[in-house]
């Protein structure tokens, strides 16, 4: 037993272990569709001691804030990513939408994990988790305003705006997740459920 902690001590120098935990957790939530997990059960699937755990993680709710914030970084990559490749406002609404349910849909350990309700405290404990999740906002917030100012979307309240898309496009996400959706087979079909949802979306808020 003393051999196969030193050797995993080894294994996961210079930081591999939290790196380990937090794809063993994202794994864990993926498989289970919830945060459902204890920094003991982490350990033992990692076949190291918790208390190596916790020492790069001091709670659940650390380990969970820490998988939220790569998420909301990989999902600003993303909407970075599909914006570039945009022309117009519109285009660049569908984009983020595309991105956004796409990301939920391939990386749900991760997307779980960036709303689940534990972590409404940890904000205020990880400013970063803060910073990165409203730079998410931001983006689609922008967006609208670019589109208000070039007249291709009406003239309304961008923050008010954002937030009803938002909460459309993170709505259709969950429930796709989750399975709700059950009709919709085949990878064809769910794309052009997809595309159908953010059309509904982007149609009230043309001029």
């Amino acid at each position: 037993m003393r051999a196969s902690l030193y050797f995993m001590a080894k294994t996961y120098h210079h930081g591999d272990l939290k790196t380990a935990a937090i794809k063993k957790t994202v794994e864990i939530i993926q498989k289970k569709g919830e945060a459902d997990f204890t920094l003991r059960e982490i350990a033992q699937s990692l076949k190291v001691s918790h208390t190596a755990v916790y020492r790069h993680f001091k709670s659940k709710q650390d380990l969970l804030s820490h998988i939220a914030e790569e998420g909301f970084h990989n999902l600003n990559q993303a909407f970075s990513t599909e914006i570039a490749k945009a022309r117009s406002p519109r285009q660049k609404l569908s984009a983020l939408g595309r991105a956004y349910i796409e990301f939920a849909l391939s990386h749900s350990g991760h997307y779980r994990s960036m709303f689940h309700q534990e972590l409404r405290c940890a904000k205020d404990q990880r400013p970063e988790l803060e910073e990165v999740g409203l730079r998410s906002f931001s983006i689609l917030v922008e967006c609208l305003q670019e589109g208000m100012k070039s007249q291709v979307f009406r003239k309304t309240d961008a923050l008010i705006a954002a937030r009803s898309v938002w909460s459309g496009i993170h709505g259709f996400s969950v429930l796709m997740i989750d399975g709700q959706f059950q009709s919709l087979q085949s990878r064809t079909s769910v794309a052009e459920a997809i595309e159908q949802h953010l059309a509904f979306l982007e149609r009230s808020l043309l001029k």
